[in-house]
């Protein structure tokens, strides 16, 4: 496994917020504490980043979601009185971020933002308070209040991590018909059923976890027929086939992103990737001990939907929050929440990672989006 401090830092400068090229693709990152949002472009050719550059001062930008017009940026915020909050940005054609509105996330620390497949709406999870919210998009791409929220219930089996519900995520399904808010401290996968024009969710059941799984993260297979959850606290994903005429979620497979033996005390998980063409699955694993042991996982995507792990890789970063591919599919770049900037990784055509010893330098790295517009 690669140490990311034997290899120095390559800080590219220059021009960020200009017209990207067809070779290369603008990337923005959030960061956590009062770092702001970040934005450089990407060499979809070589790999390499250029020209890192605050787009806009921001507080708790944690996660980010792109509208697919590539008008609008969205992010967490701290909101007033420990609240959490969503803020809404207009992209410039040359990619600066100027802030439009912002509207509170109806619950305390705001972690995760993601729209419908209609941008009609984003939706936001909310971790302290372990609560779900709607809102509503306007014309202009500003933020309504909004007028459905829910708050969860329950606990588990994690007696540090799990008395209480902890919404780590929420994601509009495929056919935009359910969402899907992952919750950590309660093992369920909890399902709504959506109405995208009304900004508004309704309660539609929940997938129960293996107890002490914690979920945090998902994605579907490219059919939609399959989903995959990541379970931060026993680092493994667990596959569901999915119905979509009432949402119901149905376990298939449980598989450790781990080498068999390897140990699994001080790590956690935190982002879990589908390739474009749905043949592989990528997952970030994180030493929270400070070991060492932060890598990367690829699992493989077995006929029927199974999943085989083919590789883990040292993560050149402590802490890899986030993890994103390029939309060339030919690189993945790790956020480095502690140490380690933004790495970038070679993906080959069987879908393992190689380190292409290029990074830039950025502080507390915790989510990348790419601006494909």
């Amino acid at each position: 496994m690669h140490n990311f401090l034997s290899h120095p830092l390559v800080v590219f400068t220059g021009l960020v917020l200009g017209t990207a090229s067809a070779e290369s693709v603008r990337v923005y990152f959030g960061t956590g504490g009062n770092e702001g949002i970040h934005s450089a472009l990407l060499d979809e050719e070589t790999g390499e980043l250029r020209g890192m550059k605050m787009a806009v001062e921001a507080s708790g930008a944690g996660f980010l979601a792109l509208s697919k017009d590539g008008r609008s940026l969205y992010s967490t915020a701290s909101g007033k009185d420990r609240q959490g909050a969503v803020n809404s940005y207009e992209i410039s054609p040359e990619g600066a971020l100027e802030l439009r509105n912002s509207q509170p996330s109806m619950g305390r620390g705001a972690c995760f933002v993601g729209l419908d497949q209609t941008n009609q709406m984003v939706m936001v999870a909310n971790y302290g308070s372990g609560s779900v919210a709607a809102l509503g998009i306007g014309d202009d791409g500003s933020l309504e209040k909004s007028v459905s929220f829910f708050e969860h219930e329950g606990s588990s089996v994690n007696a540090k991590r799990q008395q209480e519900p902890h919404a780590h995520s929420i994601y509009a399904g495929p056919d935009n018909q359910f969402a899907y808010a992952p919750d950590l401290g309660t093992d369920e996968v909890v399902i709504y059923r959506m109405e995208p024009a009304e900004a508004k969710l309704m309660k539609a059941g929940a997938a129960k976890m293996p107890p002490g799984s914690g979920p945090r993260h998902m994605k579907f297979s490219t059919d939609g027929k399959l989903a995959y959850v990541l379970s931060e606290l026993t680092l493994t994903v667990v596959a569901f086939s999915r119905d979509p005429e009432s949402g119901q979620l149905s376990q298939k497979q449980v598989v450790s992103v781990l080498p068999d033996g390897e140990s699994t005390d001080g790590m956690t998980c935190s982002e879990i990737l589908v390739s474009s063409d749905g043949r592989f699955v990528y997952t970030a694993n994180r030493d929270t001990a400070g070991k060492g042991r932060d890598s990367l996982s690829v699992l493989k995507v077995l006929d029927g939907g199974g999943l085989e792990r083919i590789q883990t890789i040292g993560a050149e970063v402590s802490i890899p929050r986030n993890i994103n591919l390029s939309p060339s599919g030919k690189w993945l770049l790790v956020a480095g929440q502690k140490a380690g900037g933004i790495p970038v990784f070679s993906v080959g055509e069987n879908g393992m990672l190689a380190f292409s010893d290029q990074r830039v330098d950025l502080n507390s790295a915790m989510c990348v989006v790419f601006h494909t517009k």
